[in-house]
């Protein structure tokens, strides 16, 4: 198992389809994930929006009550880390995407081995603290904005 150049047709042939069905699953995932985030920014905003004014011109005591107040800027920030996490999701995936490319490019130029081109592969597929983080904390917004709101409801 060495350079492509030296690899058996029939093993090039495999490699060459193991490739591709990688390239397709990295493209779908960034495609996917680029369509989730505009859609999800939008109705996320435009929903809020909503909301916000709803309930601003629901009531002229909600405008002073702290509690909404503080339950709003929750929502929002909620809504900003969702917005966040999913802009860095599409990001990963397109830099995968990217190195991928690149990576089989280099197979292909006998620069790396195939074996090489899955290591790096592996390296870049990991998820770090902030892919966690950043949705719980969005969750978190979420829960202590409702119960901020509840609050405010009854004082």
């Amino acid at each position: 198992m060495g350079l492509y150049s030296q690899d058996e047709p029939v093993v090039r042939q495999g490699r060459i389809n193991q490739i591709n069905v990688r390239w397709g699953q990295l493209y779908e995932l960034q495609k996917d994930w680029g369509e989730r985030a505009l859609k999800y920014l939008l109705l996320t905003n435009s929903g809020g929006a909503i909301a916000t004014l709803s309930f601003l011109g629901a009531s002229a005591e909600a405008i002073s009550a702290t509690g909404a107040k503080i339950s709003l800027f929750l929502f929002v920030l909620g809504v900003f880390l969702v917005g966040v996490t999913t802009a860095k999701t599409f990001h990963d995936m397109s830099g995968l995407f990217k190195a991928w490319k690149q990576d089989t490019n280099h197979y292909f130029d006998d620069k790396i081995t195939w074996e090489h081109l899955h290591k790096q592969d592996d390296a870049r597929a990991v998820e770090d603290f902030w892919d966690y983080a950043i949705p719980y904390a969005s969750f978190g917004c979420f829960i202590l904005g409702s119960i901020s709101g509840a609050v405010s409801l009854f004082t």
